[in-house]
């Protein structure tokens, strides 16, 4: 398993784009890790086995060399390839979640996304709403998480990608209603569109123990 050198800090953008690939079998995929970082400068945060018969490499870096380093592992393993994602201006709080940090609205968002609105505190206020939604493998999971994100003001509280769900992703949000409902539809559109959407809920005035 390869994974970050350096400790991400709490309340920091730790960088501007982000490679996933999922890989059919350990040897394609340490084979597309090899052409990934002999092609580009990217900062390898995980590569392993993800599930049976799936090797995954998350990594990061510019939007340039993510680009090139997604396109030559890409290329190296051909059938290999079973999905992946590319994503330039990640979210913050897409990349606080892969690092395991929740519930997380820092003000250091990047350009093009606003934060709370003047005099309202950075976090939403309560919970009136719930979405969850389920992906058919990780790579989509990750790209309808950002997509949701960056379609309305609503907290990333749970990410799970794929590790012991045979492949399968889902990540929860919190909320008001208006903007979890807009985030939902954005993520869900996405997922269509890539052909990976599993199932997915809006849930209204949550209980406790859900939100």
């Amino acid at each position: 398993m390869v994974s970050a050198s350096k400790q991400h800090k709490k309340g920091r953008q730790p960088f501007d784009a982000l490679g996933f690939l999922e890989i059919q079998g350990a040897a394609r995929g340490i084979q597309a890790l090899d052409a990934g970082c002999k092609t580009a400068s990217i900062n390898v945060l995980k590569a392993n086995v993800a599930c049976p018969d799936k090797y995954t490499i998350l990594f990061t870096g510019s939007a340039e060399d993510v680009a090139a380093a997604y396109s030559a592992a890409a290329a190296a393993i051909g059938a290999g390839y079973y999905d992946g994602c590319q994503i330039g201006r990640v979210h913050p709080d897409l990349a606080h979640g892969l690092m395991g940090i929740f519930g997380h609205t820092g003000c250091e968002r990047n350009a093009g996304w606003e934060s709370a609105p003047k005099g309202e505190s950075d976090t939403p206020k309560g919970s009136d709403a719930v979405g969850v939604l389920e992906t058919l493998s990780i790579a989509s999971g990750i790209k309808t998480a950002d997509c949701a994100l960056k379609a309305g003001y609503v907290v990333l509280k749970e990410l799970h990608l794929g590790y012991a769900l045979g492949g399968r992703s889902y990540w929860l949000i919190t909320g008001d209603t208006a903007a979890v409902q807009a985030a939902m539809e954005a993520a869900a559109d996405c997922g269509k569109e890539l052909g990976r959407l599993g199932s997915y809920s809006l849930i209204l005035q949550p209980g406790t123990q859900v939100s």
